[in-house]
């Protein structure tokens, strides 16, 4: 009877929990803690415990971990498999939203695997949703569609409507950010109808400051802000801080665009206040981006570029490198386990080429061999049907084998281009430190050799693009290590200088390659390089590459170049130094840095290479041009000159207008 009772009282608990123990006071604590002390069975004490995590999550972070991690220790004691699965996604809520993604997806799928083994439908419904906000903070969005859309057929399956309600306020948000914005008012307006009839006034909430941000993200601001304003009216009765905070964030954004910089402060400031009161990092993060563009606008350019600073710092804690690769290694893990799978690195998938490679070698000699003998025998065929039949057969799987393993070796490389793409420098790092600038990247491969790079470091701006040896998987490879070496030379090291820069790349790919030992390894890079040392004075080097200058007052290009010899590879002098030129900059003045790949490109009426003197007229005459006219005339000149030619190496060009 004892079990009974508290198995029912419990079960009724878990049915409200998620939702509304956050709103409750510290009494609605001690209640649930009296229930603990009359020391339950192990699986109603499991649930109790969840509760009171999910009570204290709002003010009291460490209880809720306490709680939560009790709950799961007991669970794994007792054998209580579902009661395990829900405590790792309660877990992996509370790390979400301190915002280290990468613990939080362990649990998430922890907890998916248990559930997929309990055939729990209700419990991978939550999983599938909770892995998909993993994709979509990684910005992953085709991913995360793919998780939402699981979550919502697993519960229209079962009926759940407040589980409904979240799946289409999901599909709104990443439709939003996809810039889909038919469907994401679509999904935001069913998601508002279906959470009023059945009374889910958070999902109410919620979805009203979702409209909000897609009508800021539309441009319609006055639609915006009464969306929000209901929104926040509605979080404030149910005690939602965390979306409270974004509606402040969105809410400051969208009074910005209608100039009203006092109002646009004043949201910033509430949404920041949240994010530091429960420690929402990602909350304190968007206010401070939407602060620092309000100050901007108020000119307090002190408080402003504070608030930058402090982004900036914040953010590198959120999204470091590597919280992304263990994320896409959780789920990489996962996959593996299901379909049998394991794809984990580049190296690997080098392995894997050169591994298909040989086996295609062992093939074409197995075919050769095999003709030979049906030559050989050809009279015996009157004798041999069984024999040949059974030989086909045999090329049959043996073809279908090398296609299967084509497949998975693609799949690999598309897998290793998501972690390259990962390891490049965010777009909006680039609008932030180079507000009118372009970046054409166009690998020939899945994979590229070419790779640009931009960092901010003790007030200064640097950036460059750099050329590796080879493409492809290779030149990926070559790629990784160099973007890895010069985040550790200027993060690390401090060192800001320009030649000092490139000077201490080639020691260091010098030494990753082991090329003292090794004579015949002439891997390395070229590189053109540029530090803003102000807003009108910038140092370069650059190691085989160039820099080009127009000036805005007469149009003429001057052409800066670099030391004739590369980053790594064959070094014949005792040191290799390279030069830092300066410039002095004026407002409009443009600058450039590029690849070798689109003045190598074959096209044209005869078949010839673009060359460099044709990429100097285009750039000369577009210059005036907005930077982002000219990335897409570039695009286009280089499609007509191709005329449907095969790409013959990477592209990078880069711009930056003063």
């Amino acid at each position: 009877m004892r079990n009974y009772f508290f198995s029912c009282l419990c079960s009724t608990l878990l049915a409200l929990s998620l939702s509304g123990l956050s709103a409750q006071n510290q009494r609605s604590c001690d209640s649930l803690q009296q229930l603990l002390a009359l020391d339950p069975p192990d699986s109603s004490r499991v649930l109790l415990l969840m509760e009171l995590s999910t009570a204290y999550k709002e003010f009291s972070r460490q209880k809720a971990f306490e709680f939560a991690n009790e709950a799961l220790a007991v669970a794994e004691k007792s054998g209580f498999k579902k009661g395990e699965g829900k405590a790792h996604n309660v877990i992996g809520d509370l790390y979400w939203f301190a915002g280290d993604y990468s613990t939080c997806s362990d649990h998430y799928f922890k907890a998916l695997k248990i559930f997929e083994a309990l055939r729990d439908k209700d419990g991978m419904a939550e999983c599938y949703r909770n892995i998909g906000w993993i994709y979509q903070g990684q910005q992953n969005y085709p991913l995360t569609l793919e998780y939402y859309k699981k979550s919502l057929a697993l519960n229209r399956e079962m009926g759940n409507q407040r589980r409904l309600v979240s799946n289409y306020d999901d599909l709104s948000i990443v439709y939003k950010f996809m810039k889909r914005y038919d469907e994401a008012l679509e999904y935001s307006r069913r998601t508002i109808q279906l959470a009023d009839s059945i009374g889910e006034r958070k999902g109410v909430a919620t979805s009203y400051g979702n409209l909000g941000g897609i009508y800021v993200e539309m441009g319609n601001y006055d639609l915006a802000i009464e969306a929000l304003k209901r929104s926040t009216e509605l979080h404030e009765q149910v005690n939602d801080h965390y979306n409270m905070g974004e509606c402040y964030n969105a809410l400051s954004t969208a009074y910005l665009k209608r100039h009203k910089t006092a109002e646009a402060i004043k949201y910033g400031e509430k949404g920041l206040q949240i994010g530091r009161s429960f420690h929402f990092k990602t909350i304190i993060a968007e206010a401070y981006v939407v602060l620092a563009d309000a100050y901007s606008a108020a000119r307090d350019y002190a408080a402003s570029n504070q608030c930058l600073r402090s982004f900036i710092e914040l953010k590198d804690s959120i999204y470091n490198e590597n919280n992304s690769e263990q994320i896409n290694e959780m789920s990489a893990k996962y996959e593996s386990e299901k379909k049998e799978l394991m794809i984990s690195s580049l190296e690997k998938n080098k392995a894997l080429s050169d591994e298909k490679l040989e086996q295609e070698k062992n093939f074409k000699i197995f075919l050769i061999l095999f003709c030979l003998l049906i030559a050989a025998f050809a009279f015996f065929l009157f004798r041999g049907n069984v024999a040949k039949k059974k030989a086909n057969e045999e090329l049959s799987k043996a073809y279908g084998e090398i296609e299967l393993r084509n497949k998975d070796i693609t799949d690999s490389i598309n897998y290793s281009k998501r972690i390259q793409e990962a390891s490049l420098p965010p777009k909006e790092l680039k609008y932030r430190l180079f507000p009118d600038a372009f970046v054409f990247f166009r690998p020939k491969d899945i994979v590229s050799g070419d790779f640009y790079w931009y960092a901010e470091k003790n007030g200064l701006r640097l950036i460059a693009a750099c050329d590796c040896t080879g493409h492809g998987v290779p030149g990926a490879l070559m790629s990784m290590i160099g973007n890895n070496i010069l985040n550790q030379i200027v993060s690390e090291k401090e060192i800001t200088s320009a030649g000092a820069i490139l000077d201490q790349l080639h020691m260091e790919i010098r030494k990753a390659l082991k090329q003292d030992e090794h004579h015949e390894n002439r891997d390395g890079m070229d590189i053109a390089l540029v530090v803003f040392r102000s807003e009108t004075e910038i140092e370069f080097a650059g190691a085989q590459r160039p820099l080009w200058l127009i000036r805005s007052k007469d149009s003429q290009l001057e052409e800066i170049k670099g030391n004739k010899f590369s980053i790594g590879g064959i070094q014949s002098e005792e040191r290799r130094t390279f030069d830092t030129q300066r410039r002095m900059l004026e407002k409009n003045d443009c600058i450039y840095i590029f690849s070798d790949g689109i003045v190598d490109q074959f096209g044209g009426e005869h078949g010839k290479k673009f060359m460099t003197k044709n990429l100097k007229v285009l750039l000369t005459n577009i210059h005036e041009e907005p930077m982002a006219i000219q990335e897409t005339i570039v695009e286009k000149t280089l499609e007509k000159w191709k005329t449907g030619r095969e790409q013959v190496d990477d592209i990078l060009v880069i711009g930056i207008k003063i």
